[in-house]
């Protein structure tokens, strides 16, 4: 008996159940706990190992490029989960995982949210090295934004006064883990970018648990500190903590006293260096002078002293003579000066009513002051005044006479 259905090849099956569980968007982005065996990794950079539990197992295949992004060592025998996506290899018609990201199992929620929201913002650009913000050399005024009973605060403010006295430092107390506390962080940042010259914010905090230093691998904080126009230096728990906070910080510290030293120079390396500096300059001024000394000595050295003696005379007679002209020059514009002035005043004097009047001429005025030069402007009896070259005659008109 012949079949009458549709023959199917194995690559042809193989396909349509690819095509299912591509088409399942739960089974495209699944985690799996297990434990590793059979850990392989070639030469080529994949990672293959088999991930099984009590009663079954599967294959994972991790491909050169997610395998360069794994921060988990993996060994055989290790718990894990896995993230990937649900393949058939084609080969051998056996389904297996294509894994994205491994975490150690055990880790809980917050690990897997911690992890989801890293790459979430790493799509984003968050942690881009083009965003990140240069640190002020010489920063006049600190932000720090932590708690203001904590062990944190404390070794800050005494390292600021051991290395850098001259800094003016702004608290803004907030809490640091617990509900609310990721609330007041990006407050307090948005705050202190409303406050004028603010060069640098600390947020940071003492160490602790995941669940203690949660408050800074929430996305409030990130989109607070990435939206920040002042550079932010990040110190989060210890060295081996690593936050969100931290990867979209300007700059990360792993420690709050780690960060002093990161962002304010040392008073006492600042002194040394002025003193080298400041050596260095009398040292080249010295070594400037003494250059031009023996220079004007090598010169004196070369003109013998008599003809020093006689250049000098040459200069004294030269001043002499430049002294002389001087002097006639002067006399000679006084002289024409004092022949102008005579000049003028001669041809003002001509033009004087004194010289009209020493000529035997007067100026007769009435009672009031007014000039007379018509007779009909007096009567006969009215008393009249006359300016003679030298003083004055007081007259009365006797009669008059009107020329025609």
């Amino acid at each position: 008996m012949f079949p009458t259905g549709k023959i199917y090849k194995v690559q042809e099956i193989t396909q349509i159940l690819q095509g299912i569980l591509q088409s399942d968007p739960m089974l495209q982005d699944l985690w799996l706990e297990g434990e590793i065996s059979n850990l392989a990794r070639p030469s080529s950079g994949h990672v293959y190992f088999t991930l099984k539990d009590n009663s079954s197992q599967i294959k994972c295949a991790i491909f050169r490029s997610a395998a360069s992004r794994l921060r988990f060592p993996m060994q055989n025998g290790d718990a894990v989960l896995v993230n990937g996506r649900l393949s058939i290899y084609d080969a051998r018609s056996e389904y297996q995982i294509i894994g994205e990201r491994v975490v150690p199992a055990g880790v809980g929620e917050l690990q897997l949210a911690f992890e989801r929201l890293k790459e979430q913002l790493a799509e984003e650009g968050l942690f881009e090295p083009i965003h990140k913000k240069p640190l002020p050399k010489f920063p006049q005024k600190i932000g720090l934004i932590t708690s203001a009973t904590g062990a944190a605060i404390r070794d800050i403010l005494r390292m600021l006064q051991k290395r850098y006295p001259a800094v003016e430092v702004l608290l803004f107390p907030t809490l640091v883990q617990g509900e609310g506390a990721a609330a007041e962080i990006a407050h307090a940042v948005a705050c202190m970018n409303r406050l004028p010259g603010v060069d640098l914010l600390l947020v940071g905090r003492g160490g602790g648990s995941i669940e203690d230093l949660w408050a800074f691998n929430e996305e409030v904080v990130a989109r607070a500190i990435f939206a920040s126009n002042i550079p932010i230096v990040s110190a989060v728990g210890h060295e081996t903590d690593v936050t969100i906070a931290d990867l979209v910080a300007d700059h990360r510290a792993p420690t709050p006293s780690a960060a002093v030293e990161n962002i304010v120079p040392d008073q006492e390396e600042l002194r040394q260096q002025l003193a080298a500096v400041r050596s260095s300059l009398v040292r080249s001024i010295t070594g400037r002078v003494d250059s031009i000394r023996t220079k004007l000595e090598n010169i004196q050295s070369r003109i013998p002293a008599t003809h020093r003696i006689d250049a000098i005379n040459r200069l004294r007679q030269a001043i002499d003579q430049l002294d002389n002209r001087g002097q006639r020059a002067t006399v000679q514009q006084l002289g024409g000066k004092r022949r102008a002035w005579q000049l003028a005043a001669a041809q003002l004097d001509t033009l004087s009513p004194l010289a009209t009047l020493a000529r035997g001429y007067s100026i007769c005025k009435d009672s009031s002051g007014n000039t007379i030069t018509d007779a009909a402007q007096v009567d006969i009896g009215e008393e009249v005044h006359l300016r003679l070259s030298r003083g004055q005659l007081a007259c009365r008109v006797l009669k008059g006479k009107i020329d025609v």
